[in-house]
């Protein structure tokens, strides 16, 4: 639920960037750019506040933002380099460069806050991990709610509807478009049930050969999944999360970031921001799923990458139900 007040400052940026593109006005796109460094400023000086900061004050500026501060000097650096990022991403000789590998458009005000917010997602993910990684997560690791996940998908939903310019440059059918939502066929629907077999499987071969190669990570790994998802134990819970996390990752990575960042990009910023897994081989998983539902997403649409991620993560959460009633069974 705290993610309420942050993403409703990201949509108001959303939609003032849409303003921008929508008025094909230039002196307002360069007026954009110039608020957007504006904002990413204050970033660079609290990395370089951090850096400066003695060892000692971890405990207290813990205290005083609610962060889990434990390494100044990797919280330092990985702020100061979200910042920089997002500098950057206001300069249109950057963009430009990052153009010639990305289908971006370099003078779009949207795309270059596109690219900002990708550093905000990377840099989160990057700060979790080096403040202690995957045992401080474990130890951290609190449930999640049902509320929690509809609430945040439902916020990845807006983020991308406002960011394709809803309201501002595309209504009704545009909209549609643009995001890939369209009536997928039964032979779309035939190859999506093969895919969900096959990323279930691709799941579980990754997973073994890790439990075998490094067991006591993979149980760690097992424990904070256990502890976040504890309150998901019937059949309607695991649905209703599957739908949810398939609507709006889907309709965010696929259908809004995919056709600005490109394919690689997207599949690669998807796992990043599953902080959950850490960096372990449950990440290059979750990187290929990625990675498969994009190439379904520019072959068919993102109905059927929504169809994909929804039947791939409620098998695993009947296979998770399975699992704890057999154990009973046993027991």
């Amino acid at each position: 639920m705290g993610l309420i007040l942050p993403v409703g400052l990201i949509i108001v940026l959303i939609v003032a960037a849409n303003v921008a593109a929508a008025r094909r006005n230039g002196a307002l796109a360069a007026a954009f750019d110039g608020a957007l460094l504006l904002f990413n400023l204050p970033l660079v000086l609290v990395g370089l506040a951090l850096l400066a900061a003695p060892p000692d004050a971890a405990a207290d500026l813990a205290a005083l933002s609610g962060l889990p501060l434990l390494d100044l000097t990797a919280a330092g650096w990985v702020t100061l380099g979200m910042g920089a990022w997002g500098v950057l991403s206001c300069l249109r000789p950057a963009r430009r460069l990052l153009a010639r590998a990305l289908p971006l458009d370099p003078l779009s005000p949207v795309h270059a806050l596109a690219l900002a917010l990708v550093g905000y997602l990377v840099g989160n993910t990057a700060l979790t991990l080096t403040q202690g990684g995957l045992q401080e997560l474990a130890e951290a690791a609190i449930t999640v709610s049902l509320l929690d996940v509809v609430v945040q998908q439902a916020l990845f939903v807006l983020a991308a509807l406002f960011g394709v310019g809803f309201l501002v440059r595309r209504n009704g059918r545009d909209l549609q478009a643009r995001l890939g939502l369209e009536r997928p066929t039964a032979a779309q629907l035939r190859l999506g049930l093969r895919w969900i077999v096959l990323l279930v499987l691709l799941q579980w071969a990754i997973g073994a050969a890790w439990a075998l190669l490094d067991p006591e990570q993979a149980e760690l790994l097992g424990s904070i999944n256990e502890s976040m998802l504890a309150g998901f134990n019937t059949l309607g819970d695991w649905f209703v999360l599957a739908l949810a996390a398939g609507v709006g990752e889907e309709i965010l990575f696929r259908g809004a970031l995919q056709p600005v960042l490109g394919l690689g990009f997207t599949s690669l910023l998807f796992a990043i921001v599953h902080v959950q897994y850490g960096i372990t081989p449950i990440t290059f998983a979750v990187f290929l799923i990625g990675l498969a539902i994009g190439v379904l997403r520019q072959r068919t649409n993102t109905t059927v990458a929504i169809f994909v991620h929804f039947g791939y993560n409620f098998v695993l959460g009947l296979l998770s139900l399975l699992a704890v009633y057999l154990e009973r069974f046993v027991a």
